[in-house]
């Protein structure tokens, strides 16, 4: 089964254990989820107006419009 989440932050989760920091995505871009690996690089430039979704290979597109079955 296939969903849509919206995920609006553009940085990771800063969380500090025992003095050890860990980056935790928070973009939903990240290929070693729940870590950070930096792909939320790529949404810096997004305009905060425009719905975007990106593919496997992290190319993104602006969504145009979303219909929902009643």
């Amino acid at each position: 089964m296939s969903r849509i989440v919206k995920l609006d932050k553009k940085e990771p989760y800063l969380i500090e254990v025992e003095g050890k920091k860990i980056w935790v995505c928070a973009c939903g871009l990240s290929s070693k989820k729940p870590y950070c690996d930096g792909s939320h690089k790529l949404t810096k430039d997004e305009d905060d107006s425009n719905l975007y979704i990106y593919n496997e290979q992290k190319e993104r597109k602006i969504v145009k419009e979303i219909k929902t079955e009643e």
